[in-house]
């Protein structure tokens, strides 16, 4: 049965609806109470559950929208207990903004969801307010986890705030932006180097099992997706409680485009919404097993390319974490496709996504293409709304494709002038 209420930041009873963790595998379930990780019996991911028959009669969206807006808004959905255990700073609630240029470029009604102002810059940040939230209420005290930088820095944001001690392992060919930011958030930083996704699964598990840390790999760790739901919320409510046909999310291990289904789910199953979008995937040409799963039906994907072969450092491996089941089934019930871009369409979606006043990374980038596919096949109409999710800020990798000339003169209006003539001519 779902835990009894709680005082609530917002001054009124609040009562939560986690019932445990549910095996992908097996159908096992375990203690939402329990520090664990992958399944205890089978080694499968595990998923939070909730009960929804309570909360379709017991929740009351007034209250809701009542909050401040962030991931904590939506707390009834969420697996944390103990509000004082709640890590908020500032996570969720970022701009939804509709996009004219895109619109006429790619043919349909298009809104950037533009994560680059969560708190380090990135759609990570979601996951770990809740993922970490959980792990202060569970007694962790020691996080690892593995990164493309991203992940690493929203960890240390959150686990910094409770004084948690971290450890990441980052890919050795990530920005040096990244690491800079990561190593200022307070996390202890090793440079990995691997050739096959699967050595860092393996990694990760033993590591954390060696070192008595808890890890915070997505779905290696249960709690983190649960955060990307708050995207289906969002859009719901900005929207003026329409959904979307269409959203696009990059593809790394795949938490982002799963949880907002599961979010979307949720929505459906309280009896809040009546549909819920086509949820397509996006990765980069040079390493898009997920893609190729995807377009032989199948439910898992198999290893190929190379993730240093690509510019989006942020969604680049070889073979998603569980291989990729959890993206593949999100994309498969909901009627969504999967699509491969080049770096030179990202280059030319960061192009296009600024001349709308977004500044994009490579990955968030690659949802400006794959619209453009979708529109070509006639899978995404002229009357339809298209969602990009845009999961970072270019600051991320801001020289990624540079390739402009700049031109230098001195302090003179005449040397002004001719640069200004040239530029006309």
């Amino acid at each position: 049965m779902p835990d009894s209420d709680f005082s609530a930041n917002d001054s009124s009873s609040v009562r939560t609806f986690i019932e445990g963790l549910l095996c992908d595998a097996c159908n096992a379930t375990y203690s939402h109470r329990n520090a664990v990780l992958l399944c205890p019996g089978c080694g499968g991911v595990l998923d939070p559950v909730y009960d929804l028959d309570a909360m379709r009669t017991s929740i009351s969206l007034e209250r809701i929208l009542s909050r401040r807006p962030g991931v904590w808004r939506w707390r009834e959905f969420l697996p944390v207990i103990d509000q004082s255990c709640f890590i908020d700073i500032g996570a969720g609630a970022s701009p939804l903004i509709e996009c004219p240029k895109l619109s006429r470029w790619i043919g349909a009604r298009v809104y950037v969801k533009y994560e680059g102002q969560q708190p380090t810059g990135s759609l990570k940040d979601r996951s770990f307010a809740v993922a970490v939230s959980k792990a202060v209420e569970l007694g962790i005290r020691g996080a690892i986890s593995y990164s493309s930088g991203n992940a690493a820095a929203a960890l240390g944001a959150h686990a910094s705030h409770v004084g948690m001690r971290g450890l990441v392992l980052v890919n050795a060919w990530a920005d040096p932006v990244k690491l800079a930011s990561i190593h200022a958030l307070g996390m202890r930083i090793v440079l990995l180097e691997w050739s096959d996704f699967r050595e860092v699964e393996t990694l990760m598990v033993e590591a954390a099992r060696r070192f008595h840390l808890f890890s915070f790999v997505n779905f290696q760790n249960p709690w983190r997706h649960d955060g990307y739901k708050t995207y289906a919320f969002e859009n719901w409510v900005d929207l003026n409680f329409r959904i979307p046909e269409h959203q696009i999310h990059p593809i790394g291990t795949g938490g982002g485009i799963f949880g907002a289904w599961k979010g979307y789910r949720e929505l459906a199953a309280i009896g809040w919404i009546r549909s819920i979008p086509r949820l397509h995937g996006v990765q980069p040409s040079a390493c898009s097993s997920v893609v190729t799963a995807a377009e032989h039906g199948r439910e898992e994907a198999v290893a190929e390319g190379d993730a240093t072969a690509t510019i989006a450092e942020a969604v680049a491996n070889n073979v998603p974490l569980d291989a990729g089941r959890r993206p593949l089934r999100a994309m498969k019930e909901t009627g969504g496709a999967a699509i491969r871009v080049t770096d030179e369409e990202m280059l030319d979606g960061i192009r296009r996504l600024g001349e709308e006043g977004f500044f994009a990374e490579p990955a968030g980038a690659s949802t400006v293409w794959a619209a453009k596919r979708l529109a070509e096949r006639g899978v995404v109409r002229t009357d339809e709304t298209v969602v990009l999710t845009v999961t970072a800020t270019g600051l991320k990798q801001p020289v990624a494709g540079l390739s402009v000339a700049f031109q230098r003169i001195r302090a003179s209006v005449d040397q002004l002038a001719k640069v200004l003539d040239q530029w006309r001519n």
